[in-house]
């Protein structure tokens, strides 16, 4: 790195400068996130090379669950060598005092050059996201639906169950903290809960751009898997779905998770032909 570059923290001011960043950047990385990266600023690590006060490459990770520390952004101007700004970033993270002994960093590939510097830098391809599509009038089997389950719009109220759902349905990089589960619920365009009696066994969040609805998130509590929650639910946003005149529906699943891609498939989805790894850096003491 050039000794005129400077490293630093970032900071919460930095704000109109990393958007510029963003705009402009022809090696950018930013994660699948209901959250846009600037509003990270503050939690760190987030580190960034300057020079004379102008930022050039920026790198976020902050942690969000637990000891779970996602790449959030990755960006660099023109004017540098995208794999130099990633090793002095990745070293300043890794040398952060809020990143602790634990954690462990997993990240999106999107793209083949930013895979090629996750794999340098010792990151581990870990599974691979899948994604799958169906028309929102295709037709489907009925089954009889479970007479004893409700399934209604979700509120406020029902978000503490929800990310308690949530956190007992995923493997822990995949888990949403409690302000994740809240920011979803409120960027969702339907959003719904299946009530057994007076409990919540499970839910969806699915947000809309233009004809096309994406089902963001979809959990069932474990131990209630066989009573066809999953289904229902599915079932149930279909019909919201036509509803709204909606002509697609697509969902993301991990391509190991075998119980997900099942059950989907059982309601009239299809594989799109889109994949993209994820990778995983365990921090060594």
């Amino acid at each position: 790195m050039r000794t005129s570059y400077n490293r630093r923290r970032a900071e919460k001011n930095d704000s109109t400068q990393l958007l510029d960043l963003i705009s402009s950047s022809p090696r950018l990385h930013r994660h699948l996130d209901w959250r846009p990266p600037v509003e990270w600023l503050g939690s760190h690590p987030f580190w960034l090379v300057e020079e004379e006060r102008k930022i050039h490459a920026a790198l976020a990770i902050p942690p969000d669950p637990g000891n779970i520390f996602w790449v959030r952004l990755f960006a660099c101007s023109a004017v540098v060598n995208p794999i130099e700004m990633w090793d002095e970033l990745f070293s300043s993270c890794l040398t952060d005092p809020e990143l602790g002994p634990e954690a462990i960093i997993p990240s999106l590939a999107l793209s083949d050059w930013y895979s090629l510097i996750l794999r340098r830098s010792g990151f581990e391809l870990h599974q691979s996201i899948v994604g799958l599509e169906r028309e929102v009038h295709a037709e489907i089997t009925a089954k009889t639906p479970t007479p004893e389950l409700f399934i209604r719009l979700m509120e406020p109220d029902d978000l503490v169950q929800v990310t308690s759902i949530d956190q007992q349905a995923f493997e822990p990089i995949w888990q949403n903290s409690a302000e994740q589960v809240k920011e979803s619920f409120e960027q969702a365009a339907i959003a719904t809960v299946a009530e057994l009696g007076d409990e919540i066994v499970g839910y969806q969040i699915t947000t809309i751009n233009m004809f096309t609805a994406h089902l963001a998130r979809l959990a069932v509590k474990p131990g209630c898997q066989n009573k066809h929650i999953g289904r229902n639910i599915l079932l149930d946003l279909f019909k919201r779905c036509k509803d709204e005149r909606l002509w697609q529906i697509t969902v993301n699943t991990q391509d190991n998770n075998h119980a997900s891609l099942a059950l989907y498939q059982r309601t009239g989805f299809h594989l799109s032909g889109d994949e993209f790894p994820v990778y995983l850096y365990r921090k060594k003491n």
